[in-house]
């Protein structure tokens, strides 16, 4: 019985040591396996940033080609504002805006044959054209509203940018690699932004000062600290002032600025809702002050009627 006991302890002790071997080996197995699937997967993704950021991208090339041959108000810069940054961009643009003209321009002449039988073709027809033509209109009012969300959400993550920014001239690293390390993350992150930033390395590296690619990238994106921040560079450059207390100070008095715009709107918004207040509220205000009365007094024009 001893023995037995013996040689079963025996038994469980061997089998528990091989399976906490095998669990062991399994699990530095999956280890080394993940940690190597990320590696591969951050080269691949820093491969795509290194494509994305030389001058072989075919969206800032595209983009340049558009900011040196058009004008401001064109059709294919208005895109470009929009987020649209491929060549077939404009001939897209035509053909849904066409498409939802003609589509526009069908519907109505059928809804209005079948409301308004009463009325020719020749007038419906032109009812109709006015609809597809307001619709074709509206297309490009669209496209402006969609750049100006895109200027205004580039105004949100600029702060981000700066904060980024400053971190990275604390570290040590010099502003031309600040930037560098801080379009990387947002390639990852919001890559419409990073696609900006990385036009600044471009022209940087073609040789244009700081203060003009930032300047020209305030134009791009319809942030005025953007501007801002270009001077303050390049009075830090004449004056030889550091940069990192440049853009301490500058961060600083941004996240000031928000503070106030955010006070403004907040004190902007009891007269915004002012209007919709006694748009809405009124009528009811009235119907519950005069109803009753006007009961009252229906009631007593009864009462006093001929009996």
């Amino acid at each position: 019985m001893t023995e037995t006991m013996i040689l079963a302890a025996v038994f469980v002790a061997t089998l528990i040591v091989s399976l906490g071997v095998i669990l062991y080996v399994q699990k530095r197995r999956d280890i080394a396996r993940n940690i190597g699937t990320a590696t591969s997967r951050r080269q691949q993704v820093d491969d795509d940033i290194d494509k994305m950021l030389g001058s072989g991208n075919e969206q800032i090339r595209y983009y340049l080609d558009v900011v040196q041959n058009e004008s401001v108000n064109s059709l294919r810069m208005r895109l470009v504002r929009a987020g649209f940054f491929t060549k077939r961009a404009l001939f897209n643009f035509n053909i849904i805006r066409t498409a939802i003209a003609a589509a526009t321009f069908v519907l109505t002449q059928i809804a209005l044959t079948v409301s308004l039988p009463q009325f020719s073709s020749a007038i419906l027809s032109v009812w109709a054209m006015t609809a597809a033509g307001v619709v074709f209109i509206l297309s490009s009012a669209v496209l402006e509203h969609l750049g100006r969300r895109r200027s205004r959400e580039f105004r949100k993550l600029f702060p981000d940018f700066m904060d980024l920014l400053l971190v990275c001239a604390d570290a040590g690293l010099s502003i031309n690699a600040s930037i560098d390390r801080v379009t990387r993350e947002f390639l990852l992150t919001t890559p419409d932004f990073g696609i900006q930033l990385s036009i600044i390395n471009l022209e940087i590296r073609a040789g244009r000062p700081l203060h003009e690619a930032l300047k020209n990238f305030s134009k791009r994106i319809g942030v005025e600290e953007a501007n801002t921040l270009a001077v303050l560079f390049r009075q830090s450059e004449e004056l030889g002032s550091s940069v990192s207390k440049t853009l301490r100070v500058f961060a600083r008095e941004m996240r000031q600025m928000r503070l106030v715009r955010a006070e403004e709107k907040a004190n902007a918004l009891p007269v915004k809702m002012l209007f919709p207040m006694a748009l809405f509220m009124f009528p009811v205000n009235l119907v519950i002050v005069l109803v009753p009365i006007l009961m009252i007094i229906m009631r007593m024009m009864m009462s006093i009627g001929p009996t």
